[in-house]
């Protein structure tokens, strides 16, 4: 790999970094949600330091080109975000049900009280 394109990507991978510790502290990312982020970072910093890594791990698993190689992880993280973001989705539309539901009851026994109240002023 070419000694500029290492520092280019190292630079990146810092300002990725940064960026991701940037986001953290001003509580825009949750940790638990950044921490796939901050996995990648680490990675790309281990292929990036061992590039031989890609060729070799290509190589036993029967992949001739090691850019091939960077596609399969590539899409494979991707299902992984996909994955955890629908897993976040789920569990959100979840809670939004169930607290509509709560908010339902409370506004019909709100209903009934007021009801309840105003009939006993009346008579």
């Amino acid at each position: 790999m070419n000694n500029i394109l290492q520092l280019f990507l190292l630079i990146s991978l810092l300002f990725f970094f940064v960026l991701i510790l940037y986001f953290i502290r001003k509580k825009e990312l949750n940790l638990k949600y950044s921490l796939i982020w901050l996995l990648s970072v680490f990675l790309m910093l281990i292929i990036l330091i061992f590039p031989n890594i890609i060729t070799i791990i290509g190589y036993k698993i029967g992949i001739a080109s090691p850019v091939n190689t960077i596609f399969l992880f590539s899409i494979m993280f991707i299902i992984i975000i996909l994955l955890s973001l629908t897993f976040i989705v789920s569990r959100l539309n979840n809670r939004i049900r169930m607290l509509a539901q709560y908010i339902a009851l409370l506004e019909n026994n709100v209903r009934k009280a007021n009801y309840t109240k105003w009939s006993l002023i009346i008579q």
